[in-house]
């Protein structure tokens, strides 16, 4: 003979109910609720109304999937309240689905709104007109240019766009000159060719464009055109000879382009002053050399920077001590211990533009 099960006011036909007031609070005690025909209706009618209401709340030109969402959860709890003999439990498990996917499209619906609200108040960024077109792409290169290469004690001339473009990468606004007319007050031009000051600057220092969107980077020799160009051949044939020396160094290691480079003079005479001086100390090895002035030929406006590699890590720090302490016109504009692709340590040693004219002849001009 089978006892009698006895039901506690917390268990459901033997099953124990959490009547947490936090979860799912939302069913009745009441008997009559726990019909079989009251609990179906009761639990689909619910599950249509809240998923339907937050479907509703949706952004406007949703899909129509909240419907969907509400019928699919109402034949769900339809029919697992008819395999179940508990309908109360059924009650129970049908307002948590209804409590989540109520949760699922609120969520839907904050995060829609949000994504839209940030992408209508990101502005489109105008570009400020001395980078607009293709003019402003040309001002871009010479500004990067004059920043990065010019000597900071030069005084740049410029037009309003220039300058505009060099104050933005970094030239300090003291050193710029505004071009009006007639020559320009200033170490430097950065215009056009047809610009106001270009007349009276005829050494090209750097150019950058082409057609009407040209800019040059162009400076005013002390002695005038014809004294220039005779100091430029005298310097040219001084560091052609000042590279054969160094190529028969036995301190300092010259291969492949960086040999040829020396042997045509396309070295600034800085450059070579300062090997000298370095291979005094160690053995060196060249790994080659760069920083070119665009738009001009390496006979007028030589490689300012080069690479070396040789001592331990130690005499390379003493080095880098002994090249910074250097005075102008030595001192260069960057130098620093580099690391290669290959995983070596060198010195770099970089010298601003303009190269001075006359330092391997006696003669030196900036």
């Amino acid at each position: 003979m089978i006892p009698p099960r006895t039901v506690t006011p917390q268990m459901q036909s033997g099953i124990p109910v959490d009547k947490d007031p936090g979860v799912c609070s939302a069913v009745s005690d009441d008997p009559a609720v726990g019909a079989n025909g009251i609990g179906r209706q009761l639990a689909g009618s619910q599950t249509r109304q809240a998923v339907s209401s937050a479907a509703h709340r949706t952004l406007p030109g949703a899909p129509s999937w909240g419907r969907v969402l509400a019928t699919t959860v109402s034949l769900w709890v339809g029919r697992r309240t008819a395999r179940r003999r508990h309908p109360r439990l059924a009650l129970v498990l049908a307002v948590c689905v209804v409590v989540a996917a109520a949760a699922v499209v609120s969520v839907v619906q904050v995060s829609g709104t949000s994504s839209r609200t940030a992408s209508a108040s990101r502005p489109h960024a105008v570009p400020p007109a001395w980078a607009r077109g293709a003019a402003g792409a040309v001002r871009t290169q010479a500004a990067t240019w004059v920043a990065s290469q010019l000597s900071s004690a030069e005084t740049v001339g410029c037009d309003p766009l220039m300058c505009a473009a060099l104050r933005a990468h970094g030239v300090a606004a003291s050193r710029l000159v505004p071009v009006t007319s007639g020559a320009a007050d200033a170490d430097v031009v950065v215009a056009s060719p047809s610009a106001a000051g270009q007349q009276s600057a005829p050494v090209l220092l750097a150019g950058f464009g082409s057609g009407a969107s040209l800019v040059e980077v162009r400076a005013a020799p002390p002695g005038g055109s014809a004294a220039y160009q005779r100091a430029v051949a005298a310097d040219l044939a001084a560091r052609r000879s000042a590279g054969a020396q160094l190529l028969h160094s036995q301190r300092i290691v010259v291969a492949g382009p960086a040999a040829a480079q020396l042997q045509a003079g396309q070295v600034d005479s800085r450059l070579l002053i300062m090997l000298a001086m370095l291979a005094s100390q160690h053995p060196w090895r060249v790994a080659g050399f760069a920083g070119t002035s665009p738009g001009v030929p390496l006979t007028e406006a030589p490689f300012r920077e080069v690479t070396i590699t040789g001592p331990d890590a130690g005499d390379l720090a003493a080095s880098l001590t002994m090249v910074r302490a250097q005075r102008s016109p030595y001192q260069p504009a960057r130098v620093a211990i580099v690391r290669l692709p290959g995983g070596q340590t060198a010195l770099r040693i970089d010298f601003a533009a303009p190269s001075p004219l006359g330092l391997l002849t006696g003669g030196a001009s900036g």
